[in-house]
């Protein structure tokens, strides 16, 4: 053999061995590879899809304590200012002879009652209607002896202003009328005017009386107390009515949170969506020991309003998240027991969302102060 044999056999061995450490992967070999890549890949989603499930439960869950918080806020703000003006009246229950040129039809009536609980039949949300004034310069009533159809005589007119609605009530069985005062000029230095037609109203401005019947209160008082729910219009130049305030808090069939103005308007405003239920209850101080037991607490409205002392209200709040599986196993309660619950209307099962229960005891401290 010569030497460039040997050396032809040693390259070409060479070249063998490279061409079987370049000849890549195996079929069984890649199988491994892809079987293993899919096992990755389905595992990242698996824990993709829980993650996004949590993410949706806690964002979902902190929309409802966040609308449960701000429909909780904005009814106690609301309730606390319950029978402002009015509160040391005797006269509560008595229904109020109303007139308003805005609406359809004028003339209207609403109860003097500073709470007033709308029971929802067999468990639905109830309704709370509130009613208040916002008179900065008197609290207390003024008695009339002397009455027309359109004038009042009181013992005292000091603070009581042209453009402020004036609660008038009297005689037994009790009458109510609510009037908007468009005269204090009298020389007497007693009498108010509820006329129609154009006033100067205590801002100075030329306005046209909104809350005056055409007939006056007529023969129906010969004497009671005055009083002052406030001005119509707070601010110069405003449109909207201010005082006195008569709001109904309710639940709409979207699950809204809606208080609509009942007294001046019939628009609603939405307050905070999620809110599937609302419950209230009066404590009514009974047997007299200044406090609210336990048994006292009743969804039927008051004989006896200087015996009332608060109201409770529970507000149930209901994540948006539908959850795969049950995760509510019982209704939720609160002081007044068990909120009933219904399937959704497109037959889903109340128990798969999660809920988010707010209650609080709000004193009537305008009827503590006054009545009670």
């Amino acid at each position: 053999m010569t030497p460039m044999n040997s050396i032809q056999k040693l390259m070409a061995r060479a070249t063998c061995r490279r061409q079987r450490s370049e000849g890549g992967f195996s079929l069984v070999e890649i199988m491994v590879a892809v079987a293993i890549a899919l096992i990755g890949i389905v595992v990242i989603f698996q824990v993709m899809s829980l993650w996004e499930e949590r993410k949706r439960t806690t964002s979902s869950g902190s929309d409802a304590q966040v609308a449960g918080a701000i429909a909780m806020f904005n009814i106690d703000r609301d309730l606390r200012l319950a029978g402002m003006g009015f509160g040391t009246s005797t006269y509560l229950g008595c229904t109020v002879s109303a007139y308003d040129t805005q609406r359809s039809t004028p003339a209207f009536t609403f109860s003097l009652y500073p709470i007033q609980i709308v029971d929802g039949a067999s468990g639905a949300p109830d309704a709370v209607r509130v009613l208040y004034g916002a008179s900065t310069t008197v609290v207390a009533g003024q008695t009339f002896t002397t009455s027309t159809a359109i004038s009042k005589k009181t013992s005292g007119r000091a603070g009581f202003n042209p453009g402020d609605l004036v609660l008038v009530a009297g005689n037994s069985p009790a009458n109510c009328a609510l009037v908007e005062i468009t005269g204090n000029s009298n020389g007497d230095s007693l009498t108010i005017d509820h006329a129609q037609g154009a006033y100067v109203n205590y801002l100075g401005q030329s306005v046209t009386a909104r809350y005056n019947d055409p007939v006056g209160t007529g023969g129906t008082f010969s004497s009671g107390v005055l009083f002052d729910f406030g001005p119509a219009n707070l601010a110069v130049g405003t449109t909207g009515v201010d005082s006195p305030r008569w709001n109904t808090w309710e639940i709409q069939t979207n699950n809204t949170l809606v208080w609509t103005d009942s007294l001046h308007a019939t628009s609603s405003f939405s307050v905070a969506e999620g809110i599937v239920d609302l419950q209230a209850q009066y404590g009514i101080d009974a047997n007299n020991d200044k406090m609210v037991d336990s048994s006292e607490w009743t969804v039927t409205t008051p004989a006896d309003w200087t015996k009332v002392r608060a109201i409770r209200v529970a507000i149930l709040a209901r994540s948006q998240q539908y959850e795969k599986t049950a995760v509510t196993a019982n209704a939720p309660t609160w002081a007044g027991g068990a909120f009933v619950m219904s399937n959704l209307a497109d037959g889903t099962s109340w128990q798969n969302y999660r809920y988010r229960v707010y209650e609080k005891v709000i004193p009537l401290r305008n009827m503590i102060w006054g009545t009670s």
